[in-house]
């Protein structure tokens, strides 16, 4: 009898403990599967994207192929806004109102679609450079608040948010 009584005692603690490894396999499970999700959602977070920071801000032209810009501190000095979200761009070239749409890869940024409005202005020339050199951006580099568009490995183009556009 005493032997049955610890058979029964035994087979119902190898169920309690084959219970208790499967709800460890269950759990563990669980936080793998959470684990993954997160990692997921984190990977594919725009927040993760270089551009995160560029958008809701003016980035105010202060320097185009070496030589300082001048800025008047309207709303004609050039300048781009980025939305980060589609991935488009608009601003001012100086004179007209411009958009257009950017890509991104790592360091590579490309400005496509470059539209303007078509109002005849003194200093055309100077719009028409700008938008120009734009179009021919194939890097970008970020030093401090400035950032720095490139043509291969030459800076043709500085911008700084509006905020902090003092005199370069």
């Amino acid at each position: 009898m005493l032997e049955k009584l610890i058979y029964k005692e035994m087979k119902l603690a190898g169920t309690v403990l084959y219970a208790v490894q499967k709800i460890k396999q269950i759990m563990t499970m669980k936080y793998l599967f959470l684990l993954i999700i997160a990692v997921a959602a984190f990977k594919c977070s725009p927040k993760l994207s270089p551009d995160a920071g560029w958008g809701h801000q003016q980035w105010v032209l202060v320097e185009m192929k070496g030589v300082p810009v001048q800025q008047s501190g309207g709303r004609r000095d050039a300048h781009i806004t980025f939305d980060v979200a589609t991935k488009k761009f608009s601003g001012n070239g100086g004179c007209n109102q411009v958009n257009g749409n950017y890509s991104l890869d790592k360091k590579e940024i490309r400005f496509t679609e470059v539209l303007s409005t078509k109002m005849s202005c003194s200093d055309i020339e100077f719009e028409n450079t700008f938008l120009s050199i734009l179009g021919s951006i194939d890097k970008y580099e970020i030093k401090g608040n400035d950032l720095f568009l490139k043509k291969k490995k030459e800076a043709m183009l500085v911008l700084r948010p509006k905020q902090a556009s003092a005199p370069y």
